[in-house]
């Protein structure tokens, strides 16, 4: 008995359909993907249950990318992952919201000219990392090895190598780029191993 449910195998995943598969790709059954035709998957990719994937939009994730419990990636206007990047469980991004101010219309079963809001593809580079509960904003790009803290709100593009927390984020410090030798080495041997 498998009391956490499985991953799907390398044959279900071969025939859901995805734009771009990679080697050692795990997606628990109880993800939720839609749009697989607009996903690219990088190698060792691990998406875990209850997560939701929404690619009406082109959807790109990098080597090395993780996806934990009850993450919501909404892809509209175009989301991209690069290599490392890390999400903590119930990480939320989106590419598009609705407008709040009552001037326009809201949800997505009005028609687009009818609502408003906030629209733009995400770009998540190399190394960040998001903390649980962060939710990023449309058309934010988070500069290679930006880490946010827990409970964070990003609105605005993240300058790398720094470490952002709070609501609106904000820049505490530098972060360490001693990963970047890791990532070398851990290249080197996955090199070798194929």
């Amino acid at each position: 008995m498998n009391l956490g449910g499985r991953y799907l195998t390398e044959e279900d995943l071969r025939n859901a359909g995805f734009k771009h598969l990679g080697r050692n790709v795990r997606i628990h059954e109880r993800a939720s993907v839609y749009g697989a035709e607009n996903i690219s998957l990088g190698n060792h990719v691990r998406i875990d249950d209850f997560s939701i994937l929404i690619a009406t939009g082109q959807l790109i994730i990098g080597d090395h990318v993780s996806i934990p419990n009850f993450c919501f990636l909404g892809a509209k206007f175009g989301l991209t992952m690069e290599d490392f990047v890390t999400l903590a469980p119930g990480v939320k991004i989106f590419t598009a919201s609705d407008d709040y101010s009552g001037e326009r219309l809201t949800g997505p079963t009005v028609p687009t000219e009818w609502t408003g809001g906030r629209k733009g593809a995400v770009v998540l580079r190399r190394h960040v990392i998001l903390g649980a509960g962060s939710v990023v904003l449309p058309g934010c790009t988070l500069g290679e090895g930006a880490a946010v803290g827990a409970l964070s709100l990003v609105k605005e593009d993240l300058e790398p190598w720094g470490v952002y927390a709070g609501t609106p984020v904000r820049r505490l410090h530098a972060r360490q780029r001693e990963l970047l030798k890791l990532e070398m080495e851990l290249r080197k041997v996955e090199t070798h191993e194929h």
